[in-house]
């Protein structure tokens, strides 16, 4: 699952389709908000039980199919974070 913060403060949730140390296909429910080129906050788990992963991301693209969002999201945060998320693109194979 994908939670995103837009600066408004609103949340679109949906599902990651590919995950890499560069960014991710994500689909959105709710995405009215986010907007190509912009920055957002990121939020990653990839089971109820794990902690949720923190990042920031550029959103590339967004494509608009009826109330669903494909959006590509490029990484831009540095750090632990990027650290973990390395980690986890790694232990999916």
């Amino acid at each position: 699952m994908v939670w995103i913060e837009h600066e408004d403060g609103s949340i679109a949730r949906g599902l990651i389709a590919v995950l890499s140390s560069d960014g991710a296909l994500v689909w959105l429910r709710g995405a009215e908000a986010v907007i190509a080129g912009r920055e957002v906050a990121v939020r990653i788990a990839f089971s109820r039980s794990a902690p949720t992963l923190a990042a920031r991301a550029a959103v590339k693209w967004v494509r608009r199919i009826d109330e669903t969002a494909e959006c590509e999201l490029e990484w831009t945060h540095q750090g632990h974070e990027r650290d973990q998320l390395a980690m986890l693109v790694a232990s999916l194979g």
